[in-house]
C-alpha cells in the first residue's frame, strides 16, 4: 500500500477537507496526518500571529476554532512534520495550503498546492480575461493580487472564512457576480465542494477548487 503524508498548517487530522480528496487518490492509498500545531493550546498557537508584514494564514484547531497564524512563524513546525512522515516512510507529502513555502527537505517528492494552481489559472485566462478570487481572510488580498497581477489586471478578490460565517459566501458570490468575473478560484485548501457548490451557482460562472484540483494531481502521481 502507498502511503501520502498530508501536512496542514493547523491541527491533525483534518476530516473536512482531507475526506472531500481521498477519493481521487485512488485504491490502496493511505493516508497519514500531521498538524504544525498538534500539541499546542489555543493560548500557544495565539503567539503565532502575524507580527510586521508577516503573511497571515487562516486555519483550525481540532475542535474546528479558526485561527491566524503567521506564515514565518510555522516554518520549523512544518518542517518537523515532513521529516516525520519522512521516517514513516510516505511515498509523497502533500503541504496543505495555498500559500508560498520554502522548499523543504525531504526524501519523497513535496506537493506544493500553489504552484499547481497558479500554473492552471495561467493556462486558462491571459489579461482580457477577469480573475475572481475568494480567499479566507481580508488580509490576504495584497499577496493574491501580486501572485496573478502578471497574468491580467482584471481582478477582484473577496474573503470568505470556510472556519466562520458561512454566510460570507453569499456576499462574496455576489461580489464576483457584479464583477462578471471569467473564472473564479477558491484560493485557500480549506474550502470545501459544499461552499463551492454555492459560489458557482450563484455566479454561474466556472470554479476551481484547490483542494479538488490538487488531489487530482496527486491521484496521477500515485497511479
Amino acid at each position: 500500500m502507498k502511503k501520502i503524508g498530508i501536512v496542514t498548517i493547523g491541527q491533525s487530522p483534518r476530516p473536512d477537507v482531507v475526506k472531500e480528496m481521498v477519493p481521487y487518490f485512488g485504491e490502496n492509498v493511505g493516508v497519514l496526518e500531521r498538524g504544525a500545531l498538534d500539541g499546542l493550546t489555543l493560548e500557544q498557537v495565539k503567539e503565532l500571529s502575524p507580527e510586521g508584514g508577516m503573511l497571515p494564514l487562516c486555519t483550525r484547531m481540532s475542535d474546528g476554532t479558526e485561527v491566524i497564524i503567521a506564515k514565518e512563524k510555522i516554518l520549523p513546525q512544518i518542517e518537523r512534520s515532513i521529516h516525520e512522515l519522512n521516517e514513516n516512510k510516505v511515498s509523497i507529502i502533500l503541504l496543505l495550503c495555498v500559500g508560498s513555502f520554502p522548499q523543504f527537505e525531504s526524501a519523497c517528492l513535496v506537493v506544493y498546492p500553489q504552484y499547481i494552481v497558479d500554473r492552471c489559472v495561467e493556462s486558462l485566462i491571459d489579461e482580457t480575461h477577469h480573475l475572481g478570487i475568494v480567499v479566507p481572510v481580508p488580509e490576504q488580498e495584497g499577496w493574491v493580487r501580486e501572485s496573478y497581477s502578471h497574468i491580467t489586471s482584471l481582478i477582484t478578490v473577496t474573503d470568505a472564512s470556510p472556519y466562520g460565517d458561512l454566510s460570507r459566501f453569499s456576499r462574496a458570490s455576489k461580489i464576483l457576480k457584479e464583477a462578471d468575473c471569467d473564472l473564479i478560484v477558491m484560493y485557500c485548501m480549506g474550502f470545501t465542494r459544499e461552499l463551492t457548490k454555492e459560489v458557482r451557482t450563484l455566479t454561474g460562472k466556472p470554479v476551481i477548487l484547490s483542494s479538488s484540483l490538487v488531489a487530482r494531481t496527486i491521484g496521477e502521481l500515485l497511479e
